[in-house]
């Protein structure tokens, strides 16, 4: 369970944090305590001195996908299979498609298998779209079988040029496959 959020407090932290003079491991340890994952985000951005490793399992512990996502670009220490671990672990398929979209380092197979798993018609039509890699088969059949939900994504699957080409493939290979 999230700890109750006080920013006012962690904003005010965040603050005296810039300076070089800061205890900053001190004041890591209370901002953790405070519980505000945009604190968090923006003190390992800017602060001069930051224990990454901590602010991360913070995050984590947190379930913050928008800011572990957030981290994953720019903090300039940051693991990101295990940042890819923990979105998959909160189950928020769309910070899981950012993640694939945008981060430097990214375990597309594993992020595949994530987004497949969690049949989210909309992110999966999208990864397909975006991703450098990517199981269009496996998704195509998680669009197909989910009718309604997945109607408009098959639909705009049909349009854009990197589905086509990969539906193409699917289609004939069963041509092929019988």
């Amino acid at each position: 369970m999230k700890p109750p959020r006080q920013p006012s407090q962690a904003l005010a932290l965040y603050e005296a944090g810039k300076a070089q003079n800061f205890d900053h491991q001190q004041g890591l340890a209370r901002l953790i305590a405070l519980g505000d994952p945009e604190t968090l985000f923006r003190a390992g951005r800017l602060w001069p001195r930051f224990d990454f490793a901590k602010g991360f399992a913070a995050l984590a512990e947190l379930h913050s996908e928008k800011f572990l996502y957030h981290a994953g670009l720019e903090w300039k220490v940051f693991d990101h299979d295990a940042g890819l671990a923990a979105l998959l672990e909160i189950r928020d398929a769309r910070y899981v498609f950012y993640a694939g979209a945008h981060w430097k380092r990214f375990d597309f197979e594993k992020g595949t298998a994530g987004l497949l798993a969690l049949a989210d018609c909309e992110h999966l039509y999208r990864a397909g779209a975006l991703w450098k890699e990517f199981d269009h088969a496996a998704a195509w059949k998680i669009l197909e079988s989910r009718v309604a939900e997945g109607e408009t994504w098959r639909g705009l699957a049909l349009e854009n040029p990197r589905w086509r080409k990969a539906l193409a493939g699917i289609w004939k290979d069963l041509q092929k496959n019988g």
